[in-house]
């Protein structure tokens, strides 16, 4: 049964004459018995009627009030659709070789553990309820242990993955390559590649791993490792290297990477291997380059430098720092650097520091002169030792000298003993901090971009300058997987699956890189590092609405607003506004 019309003209103007009609079959003829004749109906009253036609003949329709129907369940959707969405952009599930037969898949864990990371990082004792929660299929910890085991073993193809799709979209952002490194600690202490090392997280007195990784000059990530976190940053380079040039085939490209790593045999092995490397010294590396004379910067000042700096032959690169091309020594390039800003904060820092130690010793001298009891002279001198270590001023100063002092004391019972303490002296190496004050502000660039054309360099001192500034992109990795992904701490143990997490979240990273990358181009504004970056699309729901009359239930996704869809469209992701 439905709701029929037929149309008539009158005086130009076209009218329409509704009734309720049945179709019904005359051997091979359809045909259409009126019902109930009606007449002339409003839009309106046409749309009721039809509905009412359509709640008789049908199951699936019914027909209600407003005040009957309620929502019953409503979970966000449009945050995980946007990054699912990314995901199937860069098909990120061909980066898994390695699958189990299961439902879930070895590439839907990944994907499923992938979105948690984008959207709500949680420890995988938490992710069986997440994934509930989101309607994402079932997931217990047995099943994200074997899944992650799998995911180890894929490492090497989604790296390749991930350079493959990069590599097609722009062969020109492989003109550098950038690597770094960081560390990440543990809760516990069975994971055999952790070790005490130098923590980057504060976290001296818990074992670590440090975490290493390879991004393009537009820092989307393409290779990574895990090492012991005991292992010296210099050793984890020339595999790095090898990969480049013999996995990835890339020739002729620049490799840069923290002052940290430098070192002889690194930039050795990465010039036989016929590529370029940008990077910097250390400050206590600086004195040792030949024809540097620091004493040119001892007449430098804050209030001087603009003036000072250019009479001695140094150009100005931006607001921030001075440059002066030394040229060629011994087969390599320096570039001598002065930055103001830096110079006020290592003084500043390097006054504090001294004046800090040398009130401790006050205090400590006090403490000594009214002790209650005897202090052994190792145990005293430990004391001052360790608080130069801890400022890291130990260069500044000579040996503590030590001199026995003997304090009268009253005991409990009112008699006078003899306590013997000390009375420490320390005298400050003057002629050391002269020569590191001469060091503030002041950096060094390396590379091996020699060649020249009509005696001009044909790589800019300004480029080099340029391309080790932009290195911030990689430790925008590691502060987006830290802070935000939330890596730290590991709660795994095996090595397996302290890899596994960590190319997950590499993988998060790629996806939450590209939709910064998509919304700054829009935008004009960076959100990676921030809580706005799925902001636009949260406030769509997933919902379940029901009729409490006839207890029927629908379930489906919030529709996107005009707007939305418009803007969805603009990222690139015009499937999803579909």
């Amino acid at each position: 049964m439905h709701l029929s019309y037929s149309t008539s003209k009158y005086k130009g103007k076209v009218y329409k004459s509704y009734s309720i009609a049945k179709s019904y079959r005359d051997g091979k003829t359809s045909k259409k018995e009126i019902i109930w004749p009606i007449g002339k109906l409003t839009d309106l009253e046409a749309q009721q009627i039809s509905l009412i036609c359509k709640t008789i003949s049908g199951t699936d329709q019914i027909l209600t009030s407003l005040r009957d129907v309620v929502v019953k369940e409503s979970k966000p959707y449009g945050d995980i659709a946007i990054a699912n969405a990314i995901w199937e952009r860069w098909k990120l599930s061909k980066a898994f070789e390695i699958n189990t037969t299961s439902e879930l898949s070895t590439n839907i864990v990944a994907k499923v553990l992938t979105l948690n990371r984008c959207i709500a990082p949680c420890s995988h004792y938490s992710i069986p309820r997440w994934v509930n929660e989101k309607d994402l299929g079932r997931l217990n910890d047995d099943k994200i242990y074997y899944e992650l085991d799998k995911i180890g073993q894929n490492q090497e193809s989604m790296e390749n993955h991930l350079f493959e799709i990069t590599y097609r979209e722009d062969k020109k952002s492989y003109d550098y390559v950038n690597y770094d490194l960081s560390s990440s600690y543990f809760v516990g202490f069975k994971c055999s590649l952790s070790q005490y090392g130098k923590s980057k997280d504060d976290k001296p007195n818990n074992k670590q791993v440090l975490l290493g990784i390879l991004v393009n000059d537009k820092g989307y990530p393409f290779k990574w490792d895990v090492y012991p976190g005991n292992m010296s940053e210099i050793d984890t380079l020339v595999d790095n290297v090898d990969a480049c040039v013999k996995r990835f085939k890339l020739k002729n490209i620049n490799m840069v990477f923290d002052r940290g790593i430098v070192s002889d045999g690194n930039l050795t092995y990465i010039n036989n291997e016929s590529l370029k490397y940008i990077s910097a010294l250390d400050k206590d590396q600086i004195p040792n380059i030949p024809s540097v004379d620091l004493s040119v910067f001892t007449g430098v000042t804050i209030e001087n430098y603009k003036e000072y700096l250019p009479g001695l032959g140094f150009k100005q690169y931006d607001g921030s720092l001075f440059y002066q091309d030394l040229g060629e020594i011994d087969h390599q390039r320096y570039i001598l650097g002065f930055n103001p800003a830096l110079y006020k904060e290592d003084r500043k820092c390097r006054d504090e520091k001294i004046a800090y130690f040398e009130n401790f010793l006050e205090k400590k001298n006090g403490e000594l002169r009214n002790a209650k009891r005897s202090r052994k002279r190792e145990s005293t001198r430990q004391i001052i030792f360790n608080e130069l270590k801890r400022l890291k001023i130990n260069k500044y100063f000579q040996d503590p000298i030590l001199k026995a002092i003997q304090v009268e004391q009253k005991n409990k019972k009112g008699e006078m003993r003899t306590v013997k303490p000390f009375k420490i002296t320390i005298r400050k190496k003057d002629n050391i901090i002269a020569d590191w004050e001469k060091l503030d502000g002041v950096c060094v660039f390396i590379s091996n971009h020699t060649g020249k054309t009509d005696n001009e360099y044909r790589f800019p001192a300004e480029k080099i300058i340029n391309a080790y500034r932009e290195k911030t992109k990689i430790e925008d990795v590691f502060k987006h997987i830290k802070a935000f992904l939330k890596i730290r701490p590991f709660n795994v143990n095996t090595e397996s699956h302290v890899r596994a997490v960590y190319s997950i979240c590499v993988f998060s990273y790629f996806i939450n890189k590209d939709l910064a990358e998509r919304r700054r181009k829009i935008e004009g504004i960076d959100c990676l590092n921030s809580k706005r970056l799925y902001e636009p699309f949260r406030k769509y729901h997933y919902m379940k609405v029901a009729d409490e009359k006839y207890s029927k239930i629908k379930m489906g996704p919030m529709e996107f607003s005009p707007e939305t869809k418009k803007y969805i469209i603009s990222l690139g992701l015009k499937d999803l506004a579909k």
